[in-house]
């Protein structure tokens, strides 16, 4: 049995590795469907070198005291892994200008060796059990059921529970130490080095499991939950001292004002203030997308000019997101503030409710976008969700025209085939609008008059209506979104590029 039990563990240490490598990798090249198909296509790859060489050394030697060898050798590349990934991840990443080649040369350096090993480990089992040619069919199934078995546990393991409860380090090195332990039921000869191993990577895998956080009074610099990996750091923006929190590289999710934690301090999110003035009276409000909390906290605040009676509901996917926000965001206990922790696309197919005004800050990055948040399926379900005298705002990571513009238009496509009137305002270039930038969509259910620019006393305000690209909102070359077809990679090859 103990060469049956040692496939399934290897195939679960080894799903276990390919859900953690992700997570690994995502403050270097972000969490979008081209890092994981770079990790599952390299992984998959050095697994079939390693089932040829494993069956290949099969048929040369066969002594039972090679699959402890083979534990060896993969515990070791789990915890080189571990200790050089993300050194190696953040190299690769600096050199290389597309993600999509970064994605798989980091998958390639950090993940190599221990999938080429775990490939190795089965073809070289099921030789040793191979004594009667008679039964090698029933011998190959079993043991190659057994594999997927323990596959599907280390995915449901990986997935479920490891990366909701323990750093991506930890996992690395705990596998390593596991894939050790395991060694030793093979053989005891040449046991010193490997109890070696095996003690540093279980004290690595210790050091690397998080402080209490209330003993710090310092933000983490990296906090891991089972949608993200967070960093949170200082730095100045606009000539203020400013904490921010990001969900992928190279770009902050939300940024705080140290000196007015209220304050509307990122440009992109001051556009939400057009939403109290084209609904003054909103009293039930909707936001998707909670993130820093950083609009929440202004309308908490009472300076949006609405009705201090209103009702405020934000939909985080994250919970470990708005625990943070509590925790280092000064987001406020407030009675007219309810959270949901879920999907935002979730949440609104069960929603009968109607709001006065929706706010989506769901498109937090260029390096994943929830598409299934920009379709015309998702549009229908958002009009539902507003009155009729209502309007939705929504930021967008895109081009407002030209050849960068086609998230843009595919989104705002989506929209205009649930709302009467939708409208594009660019906040980071309103007079270059080819360039990429946050990108506001105004969505609302009954075309109607916006107050004029000139007519208004904030100036701030008035320059917003101004910075309206009408030539952005016709004769989009994209097709709207839809949950069928949403290609929103091939759509971002801004981001692959980096220009």
């Amino acid at each position: 049995m103990l060469l049956e039990c040692t496939v399934f563990l290897c195939g679960a240490v080894c799903m276990a590795v390919e859900m953690v490598g992700a997570r690994l990798l995502a403050p270097y090249v972000g969490t979008s469907s081209i890092v994981w198909a770079g990790v599952i296509g390299i992984m998959l790859a050095f697994l079939a070198c390693g089932a040829w060489l494993g069956g290949k050394w099969a048929d040369k030697r066969l002594d039972r005291r090679v699959p402890a060898l083979i534990l060896t050798a993969a515990g070791l590349g789990c915890a080189l892994a571990a200790a050089a990934g993300g050194p190696v991840a953040d190299a690769v990443t600096r050199r290389v200008g597309n993600l999509y080649a970064a994605a798989v040369i980091c998958s390639a350096a950090v993940f190599a060796v221990p999938a080429l090993f775990f490939g190795m480990l089965t073809p070289y089992i099921i030789r040793l059990r191979l004594a009667d040619l008679s039964r090698a069919g029933a011998t190959v199934g079993r043991l190659s059921a057994l594999s997927t078995a323990g596959s599907i546990l280390g995915t449901f393991l990986g997935g479920f529970v490891l990366i909701s409860y323990f750093p991506t380090r930890a996992i690395l090195w705990g596998m390593a130490a596991a894939l050790l332990l395991l060694s030793f039921a093979h053989t005891a000869r040449r046991g010193l080095p490997r109890a070696a191993a095996l003690i540093f990577c279980l004290l690595m895998a210790a050091d690397a499991l998080p402080p209490d956080a209330a003993e710090s009074d310092a933000p983490p610099p990296l906090t891991e939950s089972a949608c993200n990996s967070l960093r949170i750091w200082h730095d100045a923006y606009m000539g203020r001292a400013v904490r921010l929190l990001a969900t992928d590289p190279g770009h902050a999710q939300s940024l705080m004002a140290l000196d007015d934690p209220a304050d509307l301090c990122a440009s992109y999110t001051r556009y939400y203030r057009l939403g109290p003035l084209l609904a003054p009276r909103a009293r039930n409000i909707l936001m998707l997308g909670g993130g820093g909390y950083s609009v929440p906290k202004w309308l908490l605040a009472d300076r949006s000019g609405l009705p201090a009676d209103f009702r405020l509901t934000v939909v985080e996917l994250d919970p470990v997101i708005t625990a943070l926000a509590r925790r280092w965001f000064a987001l406020p206990d407030d009675p007219r503030l309810h959270i949901v922790h879920e999907d935002a696309r979730t949440f609104l197919r069960r929603n009968a409710r109607s709001y006065d005004l929706v706010l989506v800050d769901v498109f937090t990055s260029q390096y994943s976008v929830p598409f299934h948040m920009g379709t015309v399926e998702a549009a229908r379900e958002m009009r539902r969700a507003v009155s009729d005298d209502g309007a939705l705002l929504m930021n967008v990571i895109s081009a407002a025209s030209g050849p960068d513009a086609r998230l843009l238009q595919g989104i705002r496509g989506a929209l205009a085939e649930a709302f009467e009137e939708v409208q594009v305002y660019c906040v980071g270039y309103p007079d270059r609008p080819s360039l990429l930038q946050n990108v506001m969509l105004l969505a609302l259910p009954r075309k109607r008059p916006l107050p004029s620019p000139d007519a208004l006393a904030d100036a701030e305000l008035a320059d917003m209506l101004r910075s309206r690209c009408v030539s952005c909102e016709s004769g989009d070359a994209t097709p709207p979104l839809r949950d069928d077809f949403a290609p929103v990679e091939r759509y971002t090859l801004k981001l692959a590029r980096r220009d």
